[in-house]
Order: C-alpha cells, then structure tokens, then sequence
C-alpha cells in the first residue's frame, strides 16, 4: 500500500501529462501555496522553458490541481510538517518519474514570475 502523499502525487502527474503539450519530455508545475492550501498561484513548463501557453488548461484541470496540491500540503500538516508554501513538481515523461522539491517561505505572493 502506497503512502497518500506518493498517491496524491501520482494524481498531479497524471493531471499535468494531460494538460501538457503533445510533444512534452519533461513537464514543470510551480505552485505557490497559502498556508492554508486554498489559494494558489501556478506556472507551468515544458521541455526546459516551453510556457504555459503551450498547455490545455480549463478551469477544472487548474481546480483539480489546486485540490489536489492543497491536499497534499495538508497531509504533510497532519504528519507534523510545517505547511510547505512552494513545490516544483517535475515530471520526465520518458521515465514516468517525478519529483517534487518543497519550499517554506514567506510573502510567496509577490509579483511576477514563480521561476
């Protein structure tokens, strides 16, 4: 039986292979979190810097990732970790691997770009 956190995050990885381009190798999400997980913000790449542009994303795919990042945040909370307000979720599409790599940092909210 696999961990929620590791099932939660393959529900990301499956969310980001359908909205990503056709010819995606390696998919890039960054997501900046409230505290809270109900509000965030979201950058997403492709193919080392390919923009979002490039990806098929309706309201309910962006909702469905909210949910989904906000839930994983708030399993970490439960299992004593502070509430991570950062994530670059990385996904090789050759391998079928990903990564996630969390960040803890204030006034995540600031202008511009999350790279």
């Amino acid at each position: 039986m696999e961990l929620k956190d590791v099932e939660i995050s393959k529900e990301i990885r499956q969310c980001l292979y359908n909205i990503a381009p056709e010819d995606a190798k390696i998919i890039l999400m960054i997501v900046v979190l409230s505290p809270e997980g109900d509000v965030g913000r979201f950058e997403f790449y492709s193919n080392n810097g390919v923009a979002e542009s490039q990806f098929s994303i309706s309201d309910l795919d962006m909702e469905k990732l909210l949910d989904l990042v906000g839930e994983h945040q708030q399993f970490m909370v439960s299992n004593n970790q502070p509430a991570w307000t950062r994530c670059e979720f990385t996904v090789n599409v050759d391998a079928g691997k990903f990564s996630m790599e969390l960040a803890y940092k204030e006034d995540v909210f600031r202008e511009g770009s999350l790279r």
